[in-house]
């Protein structure tokens, strides 16, 4: 477990004696937008945008096993016409791995502050501050399995954010908590099989929030692909899990909900020159309506990717997802129902050891039920970025020997 921590330290490209460092630079979505509001608006607001910021991150030894590592990333929208839609986004991390032959731990401080389009109902701009923990230990207790516990925690704050009346501050502000425990089979080089169980809280600030005050507990398997581990290639790459979640809410009013959930995405290698992969994502998340409390959203997709030469590839995709809410109260109106479609396609192509660019384009509908509205939406664009950073997770959880 200590090697992939101790291989990002030798791997990175800047060295100043104990201190070790990534950089990357990024300006992405540089395009034409039929319409940022995605018909929210009485009108369409087409407009040209991009973003573009840089990414760091840091590596030092407290201790021969005791690594420090931070990082920091600060990207900027801009908007050519909608100048409100500009802005600066901020994310930053700080945490400290504990290394051993058979043990593994870590503990983190997150803290991100972005304008993002903010969920399948408010697919609008919102600016969101989360500030999070969590504490990580594994154990490997054979040659083929392992054992985890997590511990996490986050805080989110949207300020005087508001929607149609809706004021997100008062609805949204609130604390999650999760509690995990990982259990981990790996009979090969080639691909390992989990276990999850987890539990959950949701605690929010105000008083007139705390009707939505619930608690979860939520189990799922799953099977993960190591190509890095595998002495013959990658034919598979990815990993998926799929389980049970059941929601609780503190209040009487409402009834329990659960349904199945899960994730997951594969690419499976199918010649040098083409390659097909799939993906899903099905869960539980808060919703800005306090009645509704939480919606189900399921989306998924798949694609193709063709390997034109060393340096080129294309690809095309295709995603359905659709959002609903199973918690009912009586003599509520009916609630909405979210459906939509995006088709993309895209040509990567590698400038240089560290250079790349991508042009790519999508068209997307959206359609809401019982109002039979469609919404319609297409982007144009290229990104091009420079150098890359290891991001948050630094370690695959696990690791084995």
């Amino acid at each position: 477990m200590a090697s992939s921590v101790l291989g990002l330290l030798r791997a990175a490209p800047w060295k100043l004696g104990l201190l070790r460092g990534y950089r990357a630079f990024t300006l992405g979505n540089v395009g034409y937008d039929s319409d940022i509001y995605y018909g929210f608006q009485d009108k369409e607001y087409p407009d040209f945008t991009f973003t573009a910021g840089p990414s760091f991150q840091w590596f030092v030894p407290l201790k021969k096993l005791i690594i420090f590592d931070t990082y920091q990333q600060i990207q900027g929208a801009f908007y050519a016409q909608n100048e409100k839609e500009r802005s600066f986004n901020y994310r930053t991390h700080a945490q400290v791995h504990f290394l051993h032959k058979k043990f593994y731990g870590k503990t983190a401080l997150n803290y991100d502050n972005t304008r993002h389009r903010f969920s399948p109902e408010l697919i609008l701009n919102i600016r969101q501050e989360q500030i999070a923990w969590n504490g990580l230990m594994l154990w490997q207790f054979s040659r083929t399995g392992a054992i985890a516990w997590q511990l996490s925690t986050a805080l989110f704050n949207y300020r005087n954010a508001e929607y149609e009346g809706i004021s997100l501050d008062r609805e949204l502000n609130r604390r999650e908590t999760y509690a995990d425990t990982f259990l981990y089979f790996q009979p090969n080089p080639k691909f390992r099989f989990f276990l999850n169980g987890q539990m959950g809280f949701y605690n929010f600030k105000y008083v007139e929030s705390r009707i939505r005050d619930s608690r979860s507990y939520a189990i799922l398997g799953g099977l993960e692909f190591t190509p890095e581990l595998s002495p013959t290639g990658a034919t598979f790459q990815g990993g998926f899990s799929i389980g049970y979640i059941y929601i609780d809410p503190k209040n009487s009013a409402y009834q329990p909900a659960s349904d199945i959930v899960g994730n997951g995405s594969v690419s499976i290698t199918l010649s040098r020159w083409l390659s097909v992969r799939g993906y899903y994502a099905r869960n539980f998340s808060v919703s800005i309506y306090s009645s509704l409390l939480h919606y189900l959203s399921t989306t998924y997709g798949g694609g193709l990717t063709f390997r034109l030469s060393e340096k080129v590839t294309m690809g095309n995709n295709i995603t359905f997802g659709q959002t609903d809410y199973p918690f009912e109260t009586e003599g509520q109106a009916t609630a909405p129902t979210y459906k939509f479609t995006t088709l993309s396609a895209n040509l990567g192509i590698r400038l240089g050891k560290e250079w790349n660019f991508n042009f790519f384009g999508n068209m997307s509908q959206r359609k809401i039920f019982p109002a039979e509205r469609k919404l319609n939406r297409y982007f144009v664009g290229f990104s091009l970025s420079f150098g890359s950073v290891p991001g948050e997770n630094v370690l695959p959880i696990p690791s084995l020997i």
